[in-house]
């Protein structure tokens, strides 16, 4: 689906029609990649989140250094209250000795940091779930999401993530559908709610790259594990309020 997006997708025009349909009523929002934008991508996060209250701010992580961790400061003061790391898309290892200083400023801020495990073409290696609990020893104090639990072949590290590091939080998106590349075995996602808990798992729509149809398969599959109502709304909408409430100055 990736080549097939357009210049009118993913926009917040879209999104506000697309959080219609799913039936939610806020989402987190993250920054672009400077590759595919012009000027700088965090800022117009910003600027275009602070239009409106249902869109959250997060910011995407460009490049490592110091010079990123300053930034990083910057932008948790203008009210950014999250942090997206794709390592494939910027070539920088979860485990790189250049993020250090921007770990230690998401902590400060207690700004949640998302990291894409999983494949996406590039050396599993350098973003398998297992390098997450390294920077969870470092950082205690740090809210890490193991965004798609590392798929069907790694998921078994993300389990044992969460089970060494209480700061780690299970990133379910695109692992409800079965036909996705970071699908997740249903009894797998069913048996660590269990061992975990339902406060450690998020849900997210990876919009606009899953349509509202897949998302609407994804939920399903959700639904059918029977959970309390009080447990589906912590993974749907609870879970991700609580971090972002916590983060920097918190959000009204």
């Amino acid at each position: 689906m990736w080549d097939q997006l357009g210049q009118d997708d993913g926009t917040f025009e879209h999104l506000h029609s697309y959080l219609g349909e799913m039936g939610f009523g806020r989402a987190v929002v993250f920054a672009p990649f400077h590759r595919w934008f012009d000027g700088d991508p965090n800022a117009w996060t910003l600027e275009q989140a602070a239009k409106d209250a249902r869109f959250i701010p997060w910011v995407t992580l460009q490049e490592p250094g110091p010079a990123a961790a300053a930034d990083l400061r910057k932008l948790a003061a203008r009210g950014a209250r999250g942090v997206k790391l794709h390592p494939a898309i910027i070539k920088t290892a979860v485990d790189d000795p250049a993020l250090e200083p921007v770990w230690a400023v998401a902590e400060e801020f207690r700004l949640p940091v998302l990291i894409h495990t999983g494949p996406h073409g590039w050396h599993l290696s350098k973003y398998r779930p297992a390098l997450v609990d390294e920077v969870a020893q470092r950082h205690p104090k740090l809210p890490l999401i193991i965004e798609h639990m590392g798929g069907a072949g790694l998921c078994r590290e993300a389990y044992a993530v969460m089970a060494n590091s209480k700061c780690t939080y299970g990133g379910l998106t695109t692992c409800l559908n079965e036909d996705a590349t970071w699908a997740v075995p249903p009894d797998e996602i069913r048996m660590m709610i269990g061992k975990f808990g339902a406060e450690r798992f998020i849900f997210g729509s990876d919009f606009p790259w899953n349509s509202v149809e897949q998302n609407k398969r994804a939920l399903a599959v959700l639904d059918s594990f029977k959970l309390p109502p009080s447990d589906l709304d912590l993974i749907l909408t609870g879970n991700i309020e609580r971090l972002v409430g916590s983060a920097g100055g918190g959000v009204s």
